[in-house]
């Protein structure tokens, strides 16, 4: 079984939809999204409705967040596009968190961290013992985050993945990876991925 991750689109409709080619490509049996479905980018609308009718799963990033407190006809602060009334319906029942099991593995889909969608999982403030807990804690054997645009890969001492697929979207306006990431969960590896072209790139692992 595997399982395609995307986070952080930021309204790049382009960028989403080669990602998606991409893992429809390398038949992952399905894929899901970290957040920050909007911001930055130019078509929020576009990108929520894609999400929808392909039945993508996505928790509620900051981004997303935020563009429900401005409220309807609200622009981005950010300079993206502004969401629909759909489009904020949408955002309105995307979870804060996310939980499944696939292929025998539960898998959590967070934003940030468990703790805050603002919160980012780093080197210098998140060392193993910190991820562990996180796995430990909530019972999962992946958990995924976004928030930081950079992808990551960590594995515990019991066999447990902590992942960040990096951020889709593509425009020049915000830091970004261009990557998303491909967890195949009977072999427990995780690879990391151009939206470009698809093409692999070595990510160095934590811990």
């Amino acid at each position: 079984m595997k399982l395609g991750l995307i986070s952080d689109i930021h309204g790049d409709f382009a960028a989403l939809e080669l990602a998606w080619a991409h893992l429809i490509t390398m038949g992952v049996d399905r894929i899901a999204c970290a957040g920050d479905v909007v911001g930055y980018g130019p078509f929020p609308d576009r990108v929520a409705a894609f999400l929808r009718e392909r039945g993508i799963p996505s928790v509620r990033g900051n981004h997303d967040r935020w563009a429900l407190e401005r409220g309807p006809g609200a622009p981005c602060r950010f300079g993206g596009g502004t969401p629909s009334d759909e489009t904020l319906g949408y955002l309105a029942g995307l979870p804060g968190d996310l939980a499944f099991e696939l292929g025998g593995k539960v898998i959590v889909v967070v934003h940030g961290s468990p703790r805050s969608d603002m919160e980012f999982v780093g080197r210098d403030t998140h060392p193993p013992g910190v991820l562990d807990g996180y796995l430990e804690d909530i019972r999962c054997d992946v958990l995924v985050v976004g928030h930081t645009h950079r992808p990551m890969r960590y594995r515990g001492p019991s066999g447990g993945l902590v992942v960040n697929p990096g951020a889709v979207i593509s425009a020049p306006v915000v830091e970004t990876s261009r990557s998303f990431a491909v967890l195949d969960l009977e072999a427990g590896k995780v690879t990391h991925h151009r939206v470009e072209d698809g093409s692999p790139f070595d990510v160095e692992p934590w811990g």
